[in-house]
């Protein structure tokens, strides 16, 4: 049988089946007297809830309004002067000589190395190998270097 059929027998199944009247009133009054369960406490409940909706709107008024939050910034930070994408990321970049800039000596070969290009951390590695003296490379770029360079005679 093909879905067509089915739906007409269906359908003339269904139109041959009824309930009586009067099983459909008892059904529906039994319906409407059925109440929603109603809590003792529930005015209790409203107020508490309230109470903690504004306590709770006072605290996040408090954190974003409070200047210890501002403790240590410079004015620059909290309101800064102009709103020009260059001049706010020029004040994260470090600058030609500082702490952060010349920190990583390994900087440049580490690089090279997540480039894929090994030539330079095997040179570095062979001259560390043959000379106690040499500046020894760091952990990482040493285990790159066990596992991608040779020792040549």
């Amino acid at each position: 049988m093909n879905s067509n059929q089915w739906e007409s027998s269906y359908r003339r199944a269904a139109d041959q089946l009824h309930s009586p009247r009067t099983m459909d009133e008892k059904l529906l009054a039994n319906a409407r007297a059925i109440k929603p369960v109603r809590r003792i406490n529930s005015s209790n409940s409203r107020l508490l809830s309230k109470a903690a909706s504004g306590f709770s709107a006072i605290a996040i008024a408090i954190a974003l309004l409070h200047p210890a939050q501002y403790l240590g910034a410079t004015p620059g930070q909290i309101a800064p002067q102009g709103n020009n994408r260059e001049q706010g990321l020029e004040r994260y970049r470090p600058k030609p000589g500082s702490l952060r800039a010349t920190a990583d000596g390994w900087h440049k070969l580490r690089a090279e190395v997540e480039a894929g290009s090994y030539i330079q951390l095997c040179a570095q590695w062979r001259r560390q190998q043959r000379s106690p003296a040499e500046e020894k490379l760091p952990a990482d770029l040493q285990a790159k270097a066990r596992q991608h360079c040779r020792l040549l005679p």
